[in-house]
This record gives structure tokens, C-alpha cells and sequence, in this order.
């Protein structure tokens, strides 16, 4: 009886020295990954432009704020886009529209101009169900029908694009304060601060629970001839993250977006309420 006490007890101890050995194993390989993490994170600026007119603009000049931030070594404020890395998407498709970064009082903008901007409409695809068995290649390809005004034909408006996903970015981004040490739009005046959101539509803007954050102000100078019912949509947005594996893709980021819309004819500097969203994600 002895004996087999002593065999249970020690039976016990060797499998509570295992259990304590798997846990220490387990909480190595955590510790790894984490530094490797650490190590491997990618940091990325994601920056889109788009651009709609419901009818044609004349004498065409938009100035948009771009992602800037104040440069010390040369002591001058500088732009994260490089035009040179930009796609264009929908974009100057005769060649009449010109895009070029320009400095406006000491500060980068977006310089879009020509001498006349016509909308962009396409046809509507019907979509086509797929039947169980049914290659997609067998199905009809839909016939794209585009014009430069609106008809029972062509009633979709199509956006212009401009988008730039830059990976050299060289330091890993601080999106919980980005204020003062990345790049945002710029110049910008911050209206409110919010913490902790309760989550919904908030002046036009998503706001997902608990977010972080400001309401900003910046300057669209423009300047073009239109129809008084004319409306010109331009939504202007950027994300600063920082992404790395482990069990799968994870990342942190702060995002600015803005999206207003001009009616009529334009002519000066017309100041847009837009959001600054601050320590979303994993960290």
C-alpha cells in the first residue's frame, strides 16, 4: 500500500513538473513572437483621394490639403505623398487634367487644374447569378457603356481616383499621439477633442465605440465656373498604421478623413469640418 502511495505521489509530481514546464515552454514562445513582433511591424501610409462631379467645371483650379508635417533638419514643412508612387484610377483620361503638389504659404498642397473637368457616368450591370456547377467564364461578359453626362443609359457617377500606399516609411508611426509628430492634413485647426465615443454618426462622421480623437478644420481653396446645381464630392483620407503577424495580421493605426461637397460655382477658401481618429487597433 506504501509502495503504491508512493508510485501516485510520484506520478503527481511529475505531471505537475510537466504541467509547469509546458507553461513556461508556452510562455517562451509568446515572448518570442511578441518581440519578434515587435521587430518585424511594418509601418504604412494609406493615402486616397476621390473626385466626382455630378456636371462639368470650367477653368478648373482645386488646392487640397495633403498629409504634411513640420520637417527640422530643413526646417520646412513637407508632404508624405510622392506623386511619383501615385495610381491614378477614372483619372485625366484625355490628358487635360493636371495633379502636381504645389506650396501654398509655406505649406503643401494638392494642386488639381485644367480647363474643364467633365463628370464621369457608366451604365448600370445588371448582376448575374451564378448557378451551382456553372463556370463563370461561360457567362456573358457585361457590355460598360460610359458618358459624360447623366441618362437612363449611363445613370451611375463614377468617381475619380487617386490612391498612394507607401511602405519606406522608416520609423514606426506613434498613431496614439500623432498631433505634432506625424504627418496630417495641413494647415488644420482642431475644433473639439473626443474620448471614449459612444459610437454612431456624429456631424457626418462614423465613430466606432470608445473611439479617440478630434474634430479638425481644414482650407480647400478652389476656384471653378459651374452650373448653380452643380455638386462637386471630394473625399480626402489617410491612415497611419503600423501592421505585424502574429496568428494572423494585426496593426494599429490613426486615420483623418474628410468629405465634403461644394454646390455651384466656387471662388476663395472654404474651411471643412473634418475627424481625426487616434489609437485604434492593437497595441
Amino acid at each position: 500500500m506504501v509502495d503504491l502511495l508512493n508510485i501516485v505521489g510520484k506520478i503527481i509530481i511529475a505531471v505537475f513538473v510537466l504541467i509547469v514546464f509546458l507553461i513556461l515552454v508556452f510562455a517562451a514562445i509568446i515572448g518570442y513572437i511578441g518581440i519578434s513582433a515587435a521587430e518585424d511591424k511594418q509601418p504604412v501610409y494609406d493615402y486616397s483621394l476621390t473626385l466626382s462631379t455630378s456636371g462639368p467645371i470650367d477653368n478648373v483650379t482645386l488646392l487640397i490639403p495633403v498629409p504634411s508635417y513640420y520637417n527640422a533638419d530643413t526646417g520646412q514643412n513637407e508632404t508624405v505623398i510622392n506623386m511619383s508612387r501615385v495610381s491614378f484610377n477614372n483619372f485625366d483620361r484625355d490628358g487635360n487634367i493636371s495633379a502636381e503638389i504645389e506650396q501654398v504659404n509655406g505649406i503643401p498642397m494638392l494642386n488639381i487644374s485644367a480647363d474643364r473637368i467633365d463628370p464621369i457616368y457608366k451604365n448600370y450591370i445588371e448582376p448575374i447569378a451564378i448557378m451551382p456547377g456553372q463556370n463563370e467564364s461561360e457567362l456573358p461578359h457585361p457590355t460598360r457603356v460610359y458618358s459624360n453626362r447623366y441618362s437612363e443609359d449611363t445613370p451611375v457617377l463614377v468617381a475619380m481616383e487617386i490612391h498612394m500606399y507607401e511602405t519606406d516609411v522608416g520609423h514606426e508611426i506613434d498613431t496614439k499621439s500623432p498631433v505634432g509628430k506625424e504627418p496630417l492634413f495641413m494647415p488644420y485647426r482642431i475644433l473639439e477633442n473626443f474620448s471614449r465615443s459612444d459610437g454612431g454618426m456624429t456631424d457626418g462622421y462614423y465613430l466606432s465605440e470608445g473611439a479617440f480623437g478630434s474634430f479638425i478644420e481644414v482650407p480647400f481653396i478652389l476656384s471653378y465656373t459651374a452650373g448653380d446645381d452643380n455638386v462637386l464630392i471630394i473625399s480626402s483620407e489617410f491612415e497611419g498604421s503600423n501592421q505585424w503577424w502574429v496568428l494572423g495580421w494585426r496593426r494599429n493605426v490613426y486615420r483623418e478623413n474628410i468629405y465634403p461637397e461644394f454646390t455651384g460655382e466656387a471662388e476663395g477658401t472654404y474651411w471643412v469640418k473634418g475627424v481625426l481618429v487616434t489609437g485604434e487597433g492593437v497595441y
